[in-house]
């Protein structure tokens, strides 16, 4: 797949098929990613892959954990916090949500299904395959950039392969679950985690599109000459 390809075709897949992903494509979608750039080529990404027993076991203790402890109620204060956020940025986060319960044909006002959802981020949507991104405590907040762009980097190498992705900054409300069953060093700080593998073609969440924002929304040129 070409890279501008990658790029155009990549969406947040909230539906996949149960269709295996061989350990050997996922060790080469990362080994293509730490090509990614980094502040003074610190590198400062950790990753761990399940699949299997060990994300089954995941899920359930994280559901535990997170009926023990209502999802929020986890500090992450490097996530924000959305009723803070100013316009356009809320509006534009209301405007994703609300596109994917009309296509799963949810009313807005109908919370339980709504939360039914939500809770779909558990089990990684169906994909069989569950990545964790974490940095050690020490790089916060200044590296955070760099491991958002090994996080793109890995999504788009994932199209390389016909396989789709979906970052999950869900995790952070039941991270302690995640330290607990993958054993990863409490100095380490989960940041994402990310569903892969093949998205259902044919199921609604994956039906529908969100507009960009063009060019001259975002950026100013400066110092250039007059187009003639």
């Amino acid at each position: 797949m070409e890279l501008l390809e990658a790029i155009t075709s990549r969406r947040s897949i909230r539906a996949f098929l149960p269709t295996p992903v061989p350990r050997a494509t996922i060790e080469r979608i990362l080994d293509i990613a730490r090509h990614c750039p980094s502040g003074s080529n610190m590198q400062p990404w950790q990753v761990h892959v399940v699949t299997g027993a060990v994300r089954e076991r995941l899920i359930e203790r994280a559901l535990a954990w997170a009926g023990e402890h209502p999802i929020g109620s986890n500090p992450h204060p490097l996530r924000g916090d959305p009723s803070g956020f100013v316009k356009p940025y809320k509006q534009r986060r209301f405007d994703c949500g609300m596109a994917l319960y009309e296509a799963l044909g949810i009313d807005r006002r109908d919370k339980p299904a709504r939360e039914l959802q939500r809770w779909r981020n558990f089990d990684f949507f169906d994909a069989p395959v569950g990545l964790f991104f974490s940095i050690h405590r020490s790089l916060l907040p200044g590296q955070l950039g760099d491991l958002g762009m090994f996080m793109a980097h890995v999504m788009l190498a994932a199209r390389e392969f016909g396989l789709d992705t979906c970052a999950q900054g869900f995790w952070q409300d039941v991270a302690p679950a995640v330290h607990e069953v993958l054993d990863i060093d409490p100095e380490f700080h989960i940041y994402n985690g990310m569903a892969l593998g093949h998205r259902d073609p044919d199921h609604p969440a994956n039906g529908f599109e969100l507009p960009r924002e063009p060019v001259a929304g975002f950026a100013r040129f400066l110092g250039f000459a007059t187009d003639a």
